[in-house]
């Protein structure tokens, strides 16, 4: 389990407080897109909880990336969830970014 300094849940809470899960849960309704080996829907507290698995695998990223440290961003994604966070040039975490991702397309290099 990963440490989770008192401002990194300030921002995980903001994120969860204002994402809208209902849209994503119409939209996965709609689709008929499930999860798991019985692809069942999520509900949207289980997207909930997977939008938190996904911030907190982003934050533990970037910190064992001090290795890397020109590293400025890191992010977690999984069932067209997608997380992502940002830390400062003294390591701390300043920003995190949740995305409900449902195409995406990229070629050639950045």
């Amino acid at each position: 389990m990963i440490q989770i300094h008192k401002k990194e849940y300030e921002l995980i809470d903001e994120v969860i407080e204002h994402f809208d899960f209902k849209k994503c849960h119409r939209v996965m309704k709609h689709l008929k897109w499930g999860w798991g080996f019985e692809e069942q829907i999520p509900t949207i507290d289980r997207l909930r909880e997977s939008a938190i698995k996904r911030i907190e695998g982003a934050i533990e990223g970037i910190r064992e990336s001090k290795k890397h440290s020109h590293l400025e961003s890191y992010f977690s994604s999984s069932g067209g969830l997608k997380a992502t966070v940002w830390k400062n040039r003294y390591g701390q975490i300043t920003n995190i970014q949740l995305d409900f991702i449902l195409t995406e397309w990229n070629a050639g290099e950045d």
